[in-house]
Protein backbone atom coordinates (compact mmCIF):
# COMPACT_ATOMS: atom_id res chain seq x y z
CA UNK A 1 0.00 0.00 0.00
CA UNK A 2 1.41 3.46 -1.03
CA UNK A 3 1.97 5.70 2.12
CA UNK A 4 3.16 8.85 0.23
CA UNK A 5 1.10 12.04 0.63
CA UNK A 6 0.05 13.94 -2.56
CA UNK A 7 2.83 16.60 -2.28
CA UNK A 8 5.41 13.90 -1.76
CA UNK A 9 4.09 11.89 -4.70
CA UNK A 10 4.33 14.99 -6.96
CA UNK A 11 7.90 15.73 -5.92
CA UNK A 12 8.86 12.06 -6.61
CA UNK A 13 7.38 12.15 -10.15
CA UNK A 14 9.22 15.41 -10.95
CA UNK A 15 12.48 13.82 -9.84
CA UNK A 16 11.95 10.81 -12.11
CA UNK A 17 11.18 13.06 -15.10
CA UNK A 18 14.34 15.06 -14.52
CA UNK A 19 16.42 11.87 -14.35
CA UNK A 20 14.88 10.59 -17.62
CA UNK A 21 15.67 13.87 -19.39
CA UNK A 22 19.30 13.71 -18.36
CA UNK A 23 19.48 10.11 -19.65
CA UNK A 24 18.06 11.02 -23.08
CA UNK A 25 20.45 13.93 -23.43
CA UNK A 26 23.37 11.60 -22.61
CA UNK A 27 22.26 9.02 -25.21
CA UNK A 28 21.97 11.72 -27.88
CA UNK A 29 25.48 12.90 -27.13
CA UNK A 30 26.77 9.30 -27.31
CA UNK A 31 25.07 8.69 -30.70
CA UNK A 32 26.57 11.91 -32.12
CA UNK A 33 30.01 10.83 -30.91
CA UNK A 34 29.53 7.36 -32.50
CA UNK A 35 28.49 8.85 -35.88
CA UNK A 36 31.43 11.19 -35.77
CA UNK A 37 33.77 8.29 -35.01
CA UNK A 38 32.36 6.26 -37.88
CA UNK A 39 32.72 9.20 -40.26
CA UNK A 40 36.31 9.73 -39.16
CA UNK A 41 36.86 5.94 -39.59
CA UNK A 42 35.42 6.04 -43.13
CA UNK A 43 37.54 8.97 -44.12
CA UNK A 44 40.65 7.20 -42.81
CA UNK A 45 39.79 3.68 -44.43
CA UNK A 46 37.81 4.29 -47.67
CA UNK A 47 38.28 0.75 -49.24
CA UNK A 48 35.69 -1.82 -48.13
CA UNK A 49 36.85 -5.43 -47.76
CA UNK A 50 34.74 -7.85 -49.84
CA UNK A 51 34.68 -11.59 -50.42
CA UNK A 52 34.37 -12.27 -54.18
CA UNK A 53 33.36 -15.56 -55.83
CA UNK A 54 33.06 -16.81 -59.42
CA UNK A 55 29.55 -17.56 -60.68
CA UNK A 56 29.23 -21.28 -61.42
CA UNK A 57 26.30 -23.37 -62.68
CA UNK A 58 25.57 -26.13 -60.19
CA UNK A 59 22.63 -28.08 -58.79
CA UNK A 60 20.73 -26.20 -56.11
CA UNK A 61 20.57 -29.29 -53.94
CA UNK A 62 23.32 -31.82 -53.32
CA UNK A 63 23.10 -34.94 -55.48
CA UNK A 64 22.24 -38.13 -53.65
CA UNK A 65 25.11 -40.60 -53.37
CA UNK A 66 24.70 -44.36 -53.41
CA UNK A 67 27.40 -46.63 -52.06
CA UNK A 68 28.54 -49.88 -53.58
CA UNK A 69 31.60 -52.08 -53.81
CA UNK A 70 33.98 -52.46 -56.73
CA UNK A 71 34.23 -55.86 -58.38
CA UNK A 72 35.86 -57.14 -61.57
CA UNK A 73 33.56 -57.04 -64.57
CA UNK A 74 34.08 -60.79 -65.02
CA UNK A 75 35.01 -63.49 -62.57
CA UNK A 76 35.82 -67.12 -63.26
CA UNK A 77 36.20 -70.09 -60.98
CA UNK A 78 39.03 -72.23 -62.35
CA UNK A 79 38.25 -75.88 -61.59
CA UNK A 80 39.85 -79.22 -62.43
CA UNK A 81 38.07 -81.28 -65.09
CA UNK A 82 39.97 -84.50 -64.53
CA UNK A 83 41.28 -86.50 -61.59
CA UNK A 84 44.97 -86.44 -60.77
CA UNK A 85 47.75 -84.90 -58.74
CA UNK A 86 48.27 -81.17 -59.15
CA UNK A 87 51.81 -81.19 -60.52
CA UNK A 88 52.36 -77.44 -60.97
CA UNK A 89 50.54 -74.29 -59.80
CA UNK A 90 52.27 -71.48 -61.64
CA UNK A 91 50.49 -68.33 -60.34
CA UNK A 92 49.72 -66.71 -57.01
CA UNK A 93 47.21 -64.17 -55.67
CA UNK A 94 47.56 -60.79 -57.41
CA UNK A 95 49.45 -62.10 -60.44
CA UNK A 96 48.43 -60.74 -63.82
CA UNK A 97 47.76 -63.43 -66.45
CA UNK A 98 47.08 -63.27 -70.15
CA UNK A 99 44.39 -65.03 -72.11
CA UNK A 100 45.20 -68.74 -72.64
CA UNK A 101 48.18 -68.47 -70.29
CA UNK A 102 49.00 -71.73 -68.50
CA UNK A 103 47.95 -71.52 -64.84
CA UNK A 104 48.43 -75.08 -63.60
CA UNK A 105 49.27 -78.60 -64.77
CA UNK A 106 47.89 -81.96 -63.64
CA UNK A 107 49.85 -85.21 -64.06
CA UNK A 108 48.87 -86.79 -67.40
CA UNK A 109 50.90 -90.03 -67.60
CA UNK A 110 47.78 -92.23 -67.44
CA UNK A 111 46.05 -90.00 -69.94
CA UNK A 112 48.95 -90.32 -72.37
CA UNK A 113 48.79 -94.11 -72.03
CA UNK A 114 45.06 -94.05 -72.70
CA UNK A 115 45.61 -91.99 -75.84
CA UNK A 116 48.31 -94.38 -77.13
CA UNK A 117 46.13 -97.43 -76.41
CA UNK A 118 43.18 -95.85 -78.18
CA UNK A 119 45.37 -95.11 -81.20
CA UNK A 120 46.63 -98.72 -81.30
CA UNK A 121 43.07 -100.05 -81.19
CA UNK A 122 42.15 -97.71 -83.97
CA UNK A 123 44.98 -99.06 -86.13
CA UNK A 124 43.78 -102.65 -85.52
CA UNK A 125 40.24 -101.68 -86.45
CA UNK A 126 41.57 -99.91 -89.52
CA UNK A 127 43.24 -103.18 -90.54
CA UNK A 128 39.93 -105.00 -90.09
CA UNK A 129 38.23 -102.45 -92.32
CA UNK A 130 40.84 -102.94 -95.04
CA UNK A 131 40.50 -106.75 -94.81
CA UNK A 132 36.73 -106.51 -95.06
CA UNK A 133 37.02 -104.14 -98.02
CA UNK A 134 39.38 -106.64 -99.73
CA UNK A 135 36.88 -109.45 -99.17
CA UNK A 136 34.17 -107.28 -100.66
CA UNK A 137 36.35 -106.83 -103.72
CA UNK A 138 36.89 -110.60 -104.03
CA UNK A 139 33.17 -111.22 -103.68
CA UNK A 140 32.44 -108.64 -106.35
CA UNK A 141 34.88 -110.40 -108.68
CA UNK A 142 33.06 -113.68 -108.07
CA UNK A 143 29.80 -111.93 -108.81
CA UNK A 144 31.13 -110.76 -112.14
CA UNK A 145 32.42 -114.23 -112.96
CA UNK A 146 29.07 -115.78 -112.09
CA UNK A 147 27.29 -113.18 -114.15
CA UNK A 148 29.53 -113.99 -117.16
CA UNK A 149 28.87 -117.72 -116.72
CA UNK A 150 25.14 -117.09 -116.61
CA UNK A 151 25.30 -114.94 -119.70
CA UNK A 152 27.36 -117.68 -121.45
CA UNK A 153 24.86 -120.36 -120.45
CA UNK A 154 21.97 -118.27 -121.68
CA UNK A 155 23.79 -117.64 -124.98
CA UNK A 156 24.48 -121.41 -125.30
CA UNK A 157 20.78 -122.16 -124.87
CA UNK A 158 19.87 -119.73 -127.63
CA UNK A 159 22.56 -121.08 -129.97
CA UNK A 160 21.61 -124.70 -129.19
CA UNK A 161 17.94 -124.04 -129.78
CA UNK A 162 18.73 -122.49 -133.14
CA UNK A 163 20.99 -125.38 -134.19
CA UNK A 164 18.62 -128.09 -132.99
CA UNK A 165 15.64 -126.47 -134.61
CA UNK A 166 17.52 -126.41 -137.91
CA UNK A 167 18.50 -130.11 -137.63
CA UNK A 168 14.96 -131.14 -136.66
CA UNK A 169 13.55 -129.18 -139.53
CA UNK A 170 16.02 -130.83 -141.90
CA UNK A 171 15.05 -134.25 -140.56
CA UNK A 172 11.38 -133.44 -140.93
CA UNK A 173 11.89 -132.38 -144.55
CA UNK A 174 13.80 -135.62 -145.14
CA UNK A 175 10.88 -137.59 -143.66
CA UNK A 176 8.41 -135.77 -145.88
CA UNK A 177 10.56 -136.37 -148.95
CA UNK A 178 11.07 -140.06 -148.29
CA UNK A 179 7.41 -140.61 -147.53
CA UNK A 180 6.48 -138.88 -150.76
CA UNK A 181 8.99 -141.02 -152.69
CA UNK A 182 7.70 -144.19 -151.05
CA UNK A 183 4.10 -143.34 -151.91
CA UNK A 184 5.01 -142.53 -155.52
CA UNK A 185 7.01 -145.76 -156.04
CA UNK A 186 4.22 -147.83 -154.45
CA UNK A 187 1.69 -146.24 -156.75
CA UNK A 188 3.88 -146.99 -159.79
CA UNK A 189 4.33 -150.55 -158.62
CA UNK A 190 0.62 -151.05 -158.29
CA UNK A 191 0.10 -149.67 -161.77
CA UNK A 192 2.86 -151.89 -163.09
CA UNK A 193 5.00 -149.00 -164.09
CA UNK A 194 7.65 -149.51 -161.47
CA UNK A 195 9.32 -152.26 -159.47
CA UNK A 196 8.15 -153.48 -156.07
CA UNK A 197 11.76 -153.43 -154.86
CA UNK A 198 12.10 -149.70 -155.46
CA UNK A 199 8.89 -149.10 -153.54
CA UNK A 200 10.14 -151.13 -150.59
CA UNK A 201 13.46 -149.29 -150.61
CA UNK A 202 11.64 -145.93 -150.58
CA UNK A 203 9.52 -147.06 -147.62
CA UNK A 204 12.67 -148.17 -145.78
CA UNK A 205 14.28 -144.76 -146.36
CA UNK A 206 11.09 -143.11 -145.06
CA UNK A 207 11.14 -145.17 -141.86
CA UNK A 208 14.84 -144.32 -141.39
CA UNK A 209 14.11 -140.61 -141.86
CA UNK A 210 11.39 -140.79 -139.18
CA UNK A 211 13.78 -142.52 -136.83
CA UNK A 212 16.41 -139.87 -137.45
CA UNK A 213 13.79 -137.18 -136.73
CA UNK A 214 12.83 -138.78 -133.42
CA UNK A 215 16.50 -139.13 -132.47
CA UNK A 216 17.17 -135.49 -133.32
CA UNK A 217 14.19 -134.36 -131.25
CA UNK A 218 15.26 -136.48 -128.28
CA UNK A 219 18.86 -135.25 -128.53
CA UNK A 220 17.70 -131.62 -128.78
CA UNK A 221 15.49 -132.01 -125.73
CA UNK A 222 18.34 -133.50 -123.71
CA UNK A 223 20.85 -130.86 -124.80
CA UNK A 224 18.41 -128.03 -124.03
CA UNK A 225 17.71 -129.51 -120.59
CA UNK A 226 21.43 -129.67 -119.84
CA UNK A 227 21.96 -126.09 -121.04
CA UNK A 228 19.08 -124.80 -118.92
CA UNK A 229 20.43 -126.67 -115.91
CA UNK A 230 23.81 -125.02 -116.42
CA UNK A 231 22.14 -121.61 -116.73
CA UNK A 232 20.17 -122.23 -113.52
CA UNK A 233 23.34 -123.23 -111.73
CA UNK A 234 25.09 -120.09 -112.98
CA UNK A 235 22.15 -117.98 -111.76
CA UNK A 236 22.37 -119.59 -108.31
CA UNK A 237 26.10 -118.94 -108.19
CA UNK A 238 25.48 -115.32 -109.15
CA UNK A 239 22.84 -114.86 -106.44
CA UNK A 240 25.13 -116.46 -103.88
CA UNK A 241 28.00 -114.18 -104.91
CA UNK A 242 25.74 -111.12 -104.65
CA UNK A 243 24.63 -112.20 -101.17
CA UNK A 244 28.26 -112.68 -100.18
CA UNK A 245 29.05 -109.15 -101.39
CA UNK A 246 26.28 -107.80 -99.20
CA UNK A 247 27.60 -109.74 -96.20
CA UNK A 248 31.11 -108.46 -96.76
CA UNK A 249 29.80 -104.89 -97.16
CA UNK A 250 28.00 -105.20 -93.84
CA UNK A 251 31.26 -106.35 -92.28
CA UNK A 252 32.97 -103.28 -93.76
CA UNK A 253 30.21 -101.05 -92.34
CA UNK A 254 30.50 -102.63 -88.90
CA UNK A 255 34.29 -102.35 -88.91
CA UNK A 256 34.08 -98.72 -90.08
CA UNK A 257 31.59 -97.90 -87.32
CA UNK A 258 33.93 -99.43 -84.75
CA UNK A 259 36.83 -97.45 -86.17
CA UNK A 260 34.81 -94.20 -86.01
CA UNK A 261 33.81 -95.00 -82.44
CA UNK A 262 37.45 -95.55 -81.63
CA UNK A 263 38.30 -92.22 -83.26
CA UNK A 264 35.78 -90.60 -80.92
CA UNK A 265 37.47 -92.37 -78.02
CA UNK A 266 40.81 -90.99 -79.16
CA UNK A 267 39.35 -87.47 -79.37
CA UNK A 268 37.91 -87.88 -75.90
CA UNK A 269 41.20 -89.14 -74.52
CA UNK A 270 43.09 -86.29 -76.16
CA UNK A 271 40.57 -83.79 -74.78
CA UNK A 272 41.06 -85.23 -71.29
CA UNK A 273 44.79 -84.94 -71.84
CA UNK A 274 44.33 -81.27 -72.80
CA UNK A 275 42.36 -80.77 -69.56
CA UNK A 276 45.58 -81.62 -67.73
CA UNK A 277 46.86 -78.18 -68.76
CA UNK A 278 44.71 -75.47 -67.12
CA UNK A 279 44.66 -72.15 -69.00
CA UNK A 280 43.24 -68.71 -68.25
CA UNK A 281 39.90 -68.14 -70.03
CA UNK A 282 40.58 -64.39 -70.28
CA UNK A 283 43.23 -61.82 -69.27
CA UNK A 284 42.95 -60.86 -65.63
CA UNK A 285 44.39 -61.16 -62.15
CA UNK A 286 44.34 -64.01 -59.65
CA UNK A 287 41.85 -63.31 -56.85
CA UNK A 288 42.23 -66.46 -54.77
CA UNK A 289 44.47 -69.53 -54.70
CA UNK A 290 42.52 -72.48 -53.32
CA UNK A 291 44.93 -75.40 -53.78
CA UNK A 292 48.62 -76.19 -53.74
CA UNK A 293 51.03 -78.26 -55.82
CA UNK A 294 50.92 -81.94 -54.88
CA UNK A 295 47.24 -81.95 -53.91
CA UNK A 296 44.98 -84.61 -55.39
CA UNK A 297 42.16 -82.96 -57.34
CA UNK A 298 38.87 -84.33 -58.59
CA UNK A 299 36.67 -83.07 -61.41
CA UNK A 300 35.05 -79.92 -60.03
CA UNK A 301 37.78 -79.15 -57.47
CA UNK A 302 38.25 -75.35 -57.40
CA UNK A 303 41.89 -74.35 -57.84
CA UNK A 304 41.88 -70.59 -58.56
CA UNK A 305 39.58 -67.61 -58.88
CA UNK A 306 40.30 -65.16 -61.68
CA UNK A 307 38.97 -61.63 -62.23
CA UNK A 308 38.98 -59.36 -65.28
CA UNK A 309 40.00 -55.90 -64.00
CA UNK A 310 40.08 -54.10 -67.33
CA UNK A 311 36.65 -52.86 -66.28
CA UNK A 312 34.99 -52.70 -62.88
CA UNK A 313 31.42 -53.40 -61.88
CA UNK A 314 29.62 -51.55 -59.07
CA UNK A 315 26.17 -52.56 -57.86
CA UNK A 316 24.14 -49.98 -55.96
CA UNK A 317 20.65 -50.07 -54.48
CA UNK A 318 18.61 -47.12 -55.81
CA UNK A 319 15.32 -45.88 -54.37
CA UNK A 320 12.31 -46.47 -56.57
CA UNK A 321 11.63 -42.70 -56.31
CA UNK A 322 14.85 -42.00 -58.24
CA UNK A 323 14.43 -44.76 -60.80
CA UNK A 324 12.71 -42.53 -63.37
CA UNK A 325 15.86 -40.37 -63.53
CA UNK A 326 18.11 -43.32 -64.47
CA UNK A 327 18.53 -44.84 -67.95
CA UNK A 328 20.78 -47.42 -69.57
CA UNK A 329 24.09 -46.04 -70.89
CA UNK A 330 23.68 -42.98 -68.64
CA UNK A 331 27.00 -41.61 -67.41
CA UNK A 332 27.49 -41.37 -63.65
CA UNK A 333 30.10 -39.92 -61.33
CA UNK A 334 32.08 -42.38 -59.20
CA UNK A 335 34.29 -41.52 -56.23
CA UNK A 336 36.44 -43.98 -54.31
CA UNK A 337 37.55 -43.49 -50.73
CA UNK A 338 40.78 -45.27 -51.67
CA UNK A 339 41.55 -42.50 -54.21
CA UNK A 340 40.59 -39.23 -52.49
CA UNK A 341 40.33 -36.17 -54.68
CA UNK A 342 39.85 -38.23 -57.85
CA UNK A 343 36.64 -38.67 -59.78
CA UNK A 344 35.82 -41.44 -62.24
CA UNK A 345 33.11 -41.85 -64.85
CA UNK A 346 30.93 -44.93 -65.11
CA UNK A 347 28.02 -46.06 -67.28
CA UNK A 348 24.73 -47.65 -66.27
CA UNK A 349 24.83 -51.11 -67.88
CA UNK A 350 21.95 -52.92 -66.16
CA UNK A 351 18.80 -51.93 -64.29
CA UNK A 352 17.08 -54.79 -62.50
CA UNK A 353 13.40 -55.23 -63.35
CA UNK A 354 12.77 -56.47 -59.79
CA UNK A 355 12.76 -54.19 -56.74
CA UNK A 356 13.08 -55.47 -53.19
CA UNK A 357 9.53 -55.80 -51.87
CA UNK A 358 10.54 -54.62 -48.38
CA UNK A 359 13.00 -51.79 -48.98
CA UNK A 360 11.68 -50.75 -52.42
CA UNK A 361 15.27 -50.52 -53.63
CA UNK A 362 16.23 -51.44 -57.19
CA UNK A 363 19.66 -52.98 -58.01
CA UNK A 364 21.52 -50.92 -60.62
CA UNK A 365 24.80 -52.05 -62.19
CA UNK A 366 27.50 -49.52 -63.05
CA UNK A 367 30.48 -50.37 -65.29
CA UNK A 368 33.60 -48.21 -65.38
CA UNK A 369 36.94 -48.45 -67.14
CA UNK A 370 40.02 -49.27 -65.08
CA UNK A 371 43.08 -47.98 -66.98
CA UNK A 372 46.21 -49.71 -65.79
CA UNK A 373 44.06 -51.91 -63.55
CA UNK A 374 45.09 -49.77 -60.60
CA UNK A 375 41.70 -50.10 -58.88
CA UNK A 376 41.12 -53.38 -57.09
CA UNK A 377 38.04 -55.24 -55.91
CA UNK A 378 36.14 -54.71 -52.66
CA UNK A 379 36.69 -50.92 -52.48
CA UNK A 380 33.96 -48.57 -51.27
CA UNK A 381 32.51 -46.62 -54.20
CA UNK A 382 30.21 -43.61 -54.03
CA UNK A 383 28.01 -43.21 -57.10
CA UNK A 384 26.00 -40.09 -57.96
CA UNK A 385 23.62 -39.90 -60.90
CA UNK A 386 23.89 -36.52 -62.61
CA UNK A 387 20.66 -34.68 -63.39
CA UNK A 388 19.78 -34.39 -67.06
CA UNK A 389 18.16 -30.95 -66.50
CA UNK A 390 20.15 -27.76 -67.17
CA UNK A 391 21.65 -26.11 -64.07
CA UNK A 392 21.71 -22.37 -63.34
CA UNK A 393 24.17 -20.21 -61.45
CA UNK A 394 23.75 -20.64 -57.68
CA UNK A 395 24.94 -18.00 -55.17
CA UNK A 396 24.72 -17.60 -51.36
CA UNK A 397 21.71 -15.68 -50.10
CA UNK A 398 24.13 -13.17 -48.51
CA UNK A 399 25.05 -11.97 -52.02
CA UNK A 400 21.50 -10.74 -52.78
CA UNK A 401 20.86 -7.02 -52.17
CA UNK A 402 17.33 -5.64 -51.71
CA UNK A 403 15.79 -8.95 -52.81
CA UNK A 404 16.53 -8.58 -56.57
CA UNK A 405 20.06 -7.20 -57.03
CA UNK A 406 23.64 -8.31 -56.75
CA UNK A 407 26.99 -6.52 -56.80
CA UNK A 408 29.20 -7.63 -59.69
CA UNK A 409 32.93 -6.94 -59.67
CA UNK A 410 34.40 -5.87 -63.00
CA UNK A 411 37.74 -4.56 -64.12
CA UNK A 412 38.44 -0.96 -65.10
CA UNK A 413 42.04 -1.25 -66.15
CA UNK A 414 43.85 -2.62 -63.12
CA UNK A 415 41.16 -1.49 -60.69
CA UNK A 416 38.25 -3.60 -59.39
CA UNK A 417 34.97 -1.68 -59.54
CA UNK A 418 31.40 -2.47 -58.46
CA UNK A 419 28.34 -2.77 -60.62
CA UNK A 420 24.92 -3.19 -59.09
CA UNK A 421 22.88 -5.47 -61.32
CA UNK A 422 19.27 -6.62 -61.21
CA UNK A 423 18.83 -10.40 -61.36
CA UNK A 424 15.95 -12.84 -61.71
CA UNK A 425 15.84 -15.26 -58.81
CA UNK A 426 14.73 -18.87 -58.85
CA UNK A 427 14.39 -21.35 -56.04
CA UNK A 428 15.99 -20.84 -52.63
CA UNK A 429 17.10 -23.57 -50.25
CA UNK A 430 19.70 -24.17 -47.54
CA UNK A 431 21.05 -20.61 -47.70
CA UNK A 432 21.53 -20.71 -51.49
CA UNK A 433 19.53 -19.03 -54.24
CA UNK A 434 19.29 -19.83 -57.94
CA UNK A 435 19.99 -17.03 -60.47
CA UNK A 436 17.78 -17.56 -63.51
CA UNK A 437 18.95 -14.45 -65.40
CA UNK A 438 21.26 -11.48 -64.88
CA UNK A 439 24.49 -13.26 -63.86
CA UNK A 440 26.57 -15.25 -66.32
CA UNK A 441 28.94 -18.10 -65.42
CA UNK A 442 32.51 -17.05 -64.52
CA UNK A 443 31.42 -13.49 -63.64
CA UNK A 444 32.67 -12.28 -60.25
CA UNK A 445 30.18 -11.22 -57.59
CA UNK A 446 30.32 -10.03 -53.99
CA UNK A 447 29.42 -12.69 -51.45
CA UNK A 448 29.75 -10.45 -48.36
CA UNK A 449 31.36 -7.14 -47.35
CA UNK A 450 32.66 -5.53 -44.20
CA UNK A 451 30.31 -2.53 -44.61
CA UNK A 452 27.26 -1.70 -46.71
CA UNK A 453 28.11 -1.16 -50.38
CA UNK A 454 27.18 1.47 -52.92
CA UNK A 455 27.91 1.30 -56.68
CA UNK A 456 30.67 3.90 -56.24
CA UNK A 457 32.19 2.28 -53.14
CA UNK A 458 35.90 1.59 -53.20
CA UNK A 459 36.63 -2.08 -52.51
CA UNK A 460 39.52 -4.36 -51.81
CA UNK A 461 39.38 -8.15 -52.34
CA UNK A 462 39.86 -10.32 -49.27
CA UNK A 463 42.29 -13.21 -49.21
CA UNK A 464 39.32 -15.57 -49.44
CA UNK A 465 38.23 -14.15 -52.80
CA UNK A 466 38.33 -16.21 -55.99
CA UNK A 467 40.40 -14.66 -58.75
Amino acid sequence: MNNYSPPQRLRRQLSLLSLLSFSLIGCADLWEQNVKAQTENTESSPAIAVDVALAKPQPLTKELEYTGTTAPVREASIKAQIEGRLQKLLVDVGDRVGGEEVLAEIEDDLLLGAVDQAKAEKMAQRSEVLTAQSQVGDAQIRVEQARLQLQQAQADIIRLETSLNARIEQARLEVDQTQADAARFRLLAEEGAGGVQQAEQAETRARQAKEILRNEQASASQQLSQAKTAAKTASQILNSAIAQVQIEQQRVGAATAQMNAQRASIDQAQTRQEYATIRAPFPGRVLRRLSESGNLVQPGTEILQLGDFRQLEINVQVSELELAQIALQQKVNVKLDAFPGQSFTGVVTRISPQADVNSRLVPVEITMDNPGEKIGAGLLARVSFGSSAETNVVVPESAIVDEDSIFVVTKAGEKDVLERRSVTLGQTTNGKVEIVAGLAPQERFVVRSSRPLQPDSQIRLSVLSEK
